[in-house]
């Protein structure tokens, strides 16, 4: 967008004289004056040139004033310039409302007003101007979200199934913007062991995508030393939350670490605040809620929270579903939530579906149920299955 001192002004009209004093007023006053004879022409000038207004006389030859509008704003590359109707004393009031409904922002009326012509001209062209930052900022924004995307995809492993260590899991992440405030890990420990650390940060978008950032960098320095201690790894968590986010800002997250032994046949595990998963196995029609009495306080809270390890068996017939609390809190059209118990239902129905079947079918069942609305909240499904 050029300044208003040089921005540039197409007239259009199919009488010279009117295209003349316009031009001379136009550039005593330094702006850069382009001329068309008739819509057709005008047409062409703009998708060359892209003029910063245009001043368009209605009556015109060949292509009228309205069919010119018409097409500058169906293009999305001209549908922000400013569009001056030029009327003559003889259009009607019906003529006008057809401008306005095609999309002109302003009239000025033959023979010209000088002064009155440069107000109007100078006001569009200062809403323009910021319009124009405001288009520039937001492709600036998109660019950087779109690259914090990339780089949470690279944190967060891929909506989709995987095998690690005998264990077969999937999982479906979906943010509510472009990035989102859920996170979730798996990785492997032995030939018979697997880690998985499920975290929900406080709201969503940008400065919660941050926060996911830290977790995983946390996750990775300390993950390979906690052994069978789940309540370790969110101890430092929270220990470093505090130390590094909450003092600083007023945000929290919740957490659920489980180490997962095939050998042993056992589930060890850890909650901070998290929503309960559930544990199910083959030989039950019904899933177990993953709660208990030591349950802490999500990271960040209070430094000095406490968090206990609770065992669970866990064998190659058992399987344990986690989610993000944007997974119950879905409305449907009339502003009822899906629920955990009816979350734990759907769960339930599918005893004998691999975990990507089981994802998928949770997925598809919150879209149905949704009305296909978007997500107001980030979501997460994630399914690990002996």
């Amino acid at each position: 967008m050029n300044t208003e001192g040089s921005a540039r002004i197409l007239v259009v009209d199919d009488e010279p004289r009117n295209v003349k004093i316009l031009q001379i007023q136009l550039q005593a006053r330094g702006y850069a004056v382009l001329t068309a004879g008739d819509g057709a022409e005008a047409l062409e000038v703009v998708r060359h040139e892209t003029p910063d207004l245009i001043l368009l006389d209605i009556n015109m030859p060949r292509v009228d004033g309205y069919e010119v509008l018409a097409k500058v704003r169906a293009d999305e590359t001209t549908e922000f310039i400013p569009i001056i109707m030029i009327t003559a004393l003889r259009d009607t009031e019906e003529n006008r409302i057809k401008a306005v409904e095609a999309g002109a922002d302003d009239f000025i009326e033959k023979p010209f007003n000088s002064f009155e012509v440069l107000a109007r001209i100078k006001s569009l062209l200062r809403i323009k101007h910021y319009h124009d930052t405001l288009e520039q900022y937001n492709a600036r924004l998109e660019t950087e979200l779109q690259m914090a995307r990339s780089v949470q995809e690279i944190i967060i492993p891929p909506n989709g199934s995987q095998d690690l260590a005998g264990f077969h899991t999937a999982s479906y992440c979906s943010p509510a913007t472009a990035v989102g405030g859920d996170f979730f890990d798996l990785w492997e420990i032995d030939e018979n062991r697997i880690g998985v650390l499920i975290s929900d940060v406080m709201g969503h978008g940008a400065s919660a995508a941050l926060v996911t950032v830290f977790i995983k960098t946390v996750l990775t320095e300390h993950r390979e030393h906690i052994d069978d201690n789940p309540a370790q790894l969110l101890h430092v968590l929270n220990e470093r939350f505090n130390d590094i986010i909450s003092s600083r800002l007023f945000m929290f997250a919740t957490a659920f670490c489980g180490i997962f032994d095939l050998e042993k046949k056992q589930l060890i595990c850890a909650n901070a605040g998290h929503p309960f998963p559930f544990l199910q196995h083959r030989s039950q029609l019904k899933c177990e809620v993953i709660t208990d009495e030591h349950t802490g306080n999500g990271l960040g809270i209070r430094r000095e929270s406490v968090y206990e390890n609770c065992y669970y068996p866990f064998d190659s017939e058992s399987r344990v579903f986690l989610y993000t609390d944007g997974v119950y809190e879905v409305k449907n059209p009339q502003g009822e939530e899906f629920t955990v118990e009816r979350l734990q239902n759907v769960v339930a129905n599918c005893g004998e579906e691999l975990p990507e079947r089981l994802i998928q079918f949770v997925s598809d069942t919150i879209t149905e149920f949704a009305d296909a609305r978007p997500n107001e909240d980030d979501l997460t499904l994630v399914a690990i299955q002996g």
